[in-house]
């Protein structure tokens, strides 16, 4: 049994408008059928190599982020040195204000500790015991005045309750002479009075005695009424209470009826928010959806390349899924801004592809043989954190290396693409997306190496592909990488892979259980209402007792205030009546009484209009002493408050002159204090001036920096759009390249070149040079351009003659001579499967010719490489 390595690398060409932020150059990498040995595919590494460009479009993205938190930082920096030297200036300004006050201090200090000699000492002192003695003489007069207002203020409320006793009097007196004045008048008029005057008074003794029955009658009618209305409002009473009770026990089952309703209420509402949340997970779930017919299959059954109709159809067909989840999911960044996924996204991010890619097996009818292990995360990892190639390649030294740490490899496996930027595992998880789906359906560059990997169509030999994915630590490139082992102690401990179908068939559960809630939620509702329409019949009934109450109790009122009305009247009548008979008596007395009622009520008069005279003498000279004390009351406040000035005046300056004397002999030590804290702060202000000026240089440091790393920052900025913008033309160009050989093969498609013998003769009849070759009926120059295709139909004279002369020995057509040595004999056939392009090499070179063109081709985005171990 020997034991043979075989090692294929496949390049693939992955559209990089499908690639989620895909920043890296567009530099074609060789990928070689023997990577150690076959030295023709190293020389053309290293030219490719030597002509990629310097600074990547990832690297210039790096670049600009990196020079933009730079220039952030320097800007914060900037702004916080410009705070701290506003700060400090503001301090300076403080401490020069404070020196300010110090010096005038202490030059008043100086000039009171001049003045300090005894004599002038002496002299406050004198000065300070005589105005002891002016200010306990002007405290003597304060008190004087103080007892003086006091005792006008007393003589002024006597006065004045005196004028006002004096007036009320007088008021009195007023109204006892207007009295006597209206008594006076009616015995005059009595004394003429006239029989009808008698009549009238008669009449009106009458009607109010008639008055008097009827109010009476009025009263007692409505007594009567206001007992009965009283027997009804006690029965409204009673009504009420019983209403409101019902009420209250409707109101209580109502409530019961809401609580049932809104436990019910609550319990749909978590049936559908659990709907609606796996909902909402089962619409996130990314599946990728292979179309029908994404393989083709040779005679045997075998898998025999891509349908690419298919595949483009596969392309178009699957979107990705946002995931919200995920969303809020950060991940770090190194200084270059390469993502740096920990162990945990790592884990989280392989077993949701494995999710997808197994799903993928299960549609093509393959086994899912994706498992998920710790060894085959460390295995991945390891090769992303010890690769080193530092252009886009497979590492394979790394990948050996890796391979060590696998008991029983058997077969290797790895895909990678293109670096991508992102801020969270969502844009992690996009951009892994986008790689599958270019690997799986844009791959024919590659000859679908990735496709065949990604789908399992190479591993479906395998027990089990072990499968890691992660992104490479200094690059960010993305890693499929796959193996099989022959030890089955690998699986042990092996992680558990969504699956969809799980969450789909909680789904169909959860929803199931909806409509029962809703029924019990309905029937709830129901009895809500039922409880509802009771409530309501029992708050109306307690609404009409309430109204009747109300009715009976207004007309109860109403009656009781007509009956208190009707009292009023009565008193009322009563008077008049009485009034009336005594005015009846007083007409019809006789001559002699009614003239000495005259006599008298015209004494009484006089009597009270003397007796309103003295009153109001009594007034005016209570008025004039009144008017008196208050003159003496204001003179004496006037008096009393020049003394309390004085003696605020001369109080002021006892204190100057003890403030002055306590200076004086202070003078010496203030003086000395005085200097010291202008020393003090001028030390202060000297530090203050110190630190602005240190903080001023490190502003003008700090700015300096800015300005550099703005500039840094627009340089950097410049090779981002310049990288851009020569991207943009490449794309341009090869759009137009594209187009150029569209019309190029549109135009070769109607070129016709003839068969004549080993000859080709174009349309023109012209022998075309050796160099061009035959594949598949196509016709193609030096260059291995297609530039027509062979007819078989000769239909031009000028062609017709052209085969003629070549088909006869050593003939020659338009300057080309054709030599014995390239006859072909008439019956002889040029065979079109045996001629490949510009090598003419035969069928058992296609493979190697085909290889080779692709392997030059390289990748503009991903790269396969596929290692086995087979036995022979």
């Amino acid at each position: 049994m020997e034991e043979k390595v075989r090692k294929l690398a496949t390049a693939t060409l992955v559209s990089g408008a499908m690639l989620l932020a895909a920043n890296k150059p567009n530099v074609a990498q060789a990928a070689d059928v023997n990577v150690k040995d076959n030295s023709n595919e190293a020389k053309a590494t290293e030219e490719q190599k030597a002509q990629q460009p310097q600074v990547t479009k990832a690297q210039a993205q790096a670049d600009v982020n990196k020079a933009q938190n730079e220039r952030d930082d320097a800007k914060s920096q900037a702004d916080e040195a410009q705070k701290n030297v506003n700060n400090a200036n503001k301090q300076v300004a403080e401490a020069q204000s404070k020196v300010d006050q110090a010096t005038k201090a202490n030059d008043a200090a100086k000039e009171l500790q001049k003045q300090a000699t005894p004599e002038h000492i002496n002299e406050v002192k004198a000065n300070i015991a005589s105005q002891q003695e002016a200010i306990a003489q002007s405290q003597k007069s304060q008190e004087q005045a103080q007892a003086n207002v006091s005792q006008k203020a007393s003589a002024n409320s006597q006065a004045q309750l005196n004028l006002d006793e004096a007036k009320q009097a007088e008021a009195n007196r007023q109204a006892e002479a207007n009295q006597a004045k209206k008594a006076l008048d009616e015995s005059e008029a009595n004394v003429n009075a006239s029989q009808e005057q008698i009549n009238s008074v008669q009449q009106e003794i009458a009607n109010n005695t008639k008055k008097i029955a009827e109010t009476q009658s009025k009263i007692n009618d409505e007594t009567a009424k206001k007992n009965s209305l009283a027997d009804q409002v006690k029965t409204s009473e009673k009504a009420i209470d019983d209403a409101n009770k019902n009420a209250d026990s409707k109101e209580a089952e109502l409530n019961s009826a809401k609580q049932k309703a809104s436990a019910a209420k609550t319990e749909l509402d978590s049936a559908n928010s659990k709907v609606n949340d796996l909902q909402a997970k089962v619409d996130s779930i990314n599946t990728i959806i292979m179309p029908k017919n994404y393989f083709t299959y040779n005679q045997w059954g075998g898998e025999s390349g891509v349908n690419s109709q298919a595949a483009a159809q596969g392309y178009e067909l699957n979107h990705y899924k946002n995931d919200k989840e995920a969303e809020k999911e950060t991940v770090a960044h190194n200084s270059d801004g390469v993502v740096q996924l920990t162990d945990a996204q790592q884990k989280e991010l392989t077993l949701w592809v494995a999710g997808i890619l197994n799903n993928v097996r299960t549609q093509l009818g393959y086994k899912a043989n994706i498992v998920v292990t710790p060894k085959s995360l460390e295995y991945t990892n390891y090769i992303a954190t010890h690769s080193t190639v530092p252009t886009f390649d497979h590492d394979t030294a790394a990948i050996d290396e890796a391979e060590k740490l696998i008991p029983g490899m058997r077969a290797a496996s790895e895909s990678i693409g293109t670096a991508f930027y992102a801020e969270n595992m969502n844009d992690v998880k996009k951009g892994a997306w986008a790689h599958m789906l270019s690997m799986i359906f844009d791959d024919a560059a590659s000859g679908w190496g990735h496709a065949y990997q990604l789908t399992g169509c190479d591993s479906q030999g395998w027990w089990a592909e072990f499968f890691g994915v992660s992104l490479r630590k200094d690059k960010g490139f993305i890693q499929f990488d796959s193996f099989a082992s022959e030890d089955a102690d690998l699986e042990k401990g092996k992680f558990s892979i969504p699956n969809c179908d799980n969450l789909k068939s909680e789904l169909a559960n959860a929803k199931a259980e909806v409509p029962a809630k809703q029924k019990a939620y309905n029937h709830a509702n129901d009895s809500v209402v039922s409880a509802t329409n009771a409530y309501n019949e029992a708050a109306r009934k307690l609404a009409d007792a309430n109204q009747a109450y109300i009715s009976a109790k207004d007309a109860f009122d109403a009656t009781e205030i007509n009956l208190n009305n009707l009292n009023q009247s009565l008193i009322s009548l009563n008077s008049n009546l009485a009034k009336a008979k005594s005015k009846y008596a007083d007409l019809t007395a006789s001559a002699s009484d009614k003239h000495a009622k005259v006599s008298e009520a015209t004494k009484n008069y006089n009597s009270a209009q003397a007796k309103v005279r003295n009153a109001k003498d009594t007034t005016a000279k209570a008025q004039k002493l009144a008017d008196q004390a208050q003159v003496d009351l204001n003179n004496a406040n006037v008096k009393l408050n020049e003394a309390n000035a004085n003696v605020k005046e001369a109080q002021n300056k006892l204190a100057s002159l003890e403030k002055n004397l306590s200076d004086l002999q202070k003078a010496n030590a203030n003086a000395e204090k005085a200097s010291q804290e202008l020393a003090t702060e001028t030390v202060k202000l000297n530090d203050a001036k110190k630190l602005s000026d240190s903080l001023s240089e490190k502003l003008s440091e700090a700015k300096a920096v800015l300005a550099t790393k703005e500039t840094a920052l627009t340089n950097a900025k410049n090779v981002l759009a310049k990288i851009e913008a020569d991207e943009a033309a490449k794309a341009a160009v090869k759009k137009a390249q594209e187009e150029a050989k569209k019309d190029a093969e549109r135009k070769a498609e109607n070129s016709n070149f003839y068969k004549a013998g080993d000859k080709l003769v174009n349309s023109q009849g012209e022998v075309v040079p050796f160099s061009y070759t035959v594949v598949n009926g196509k016709v193609y120059d030096a260059k291995n351009n297609f530039v027509g295709v062979v007819a078989t139909k000769v239909e031009s004279r000028v062609v017709a003659h052209a085969i003629s002369r070549i088909e006869a020995k050593g003939t020659s057509v338009k300057g080309f001579s054709v030599s014995s040595s390239s006859y072909v004999p008439k019956h002889a056939q040029v065979k079109t499967s045996s001629v490949l392009p510009t090598t003419g090499s035969t069928n058992n070179s296609i493979v190697g010719a085909i290889g080779l063109a692709i392997a030059s081709v390289g990748s503009l985005l991903g790269l396969s490489s596929l290692k086995r171990k087979e036995d022979r």
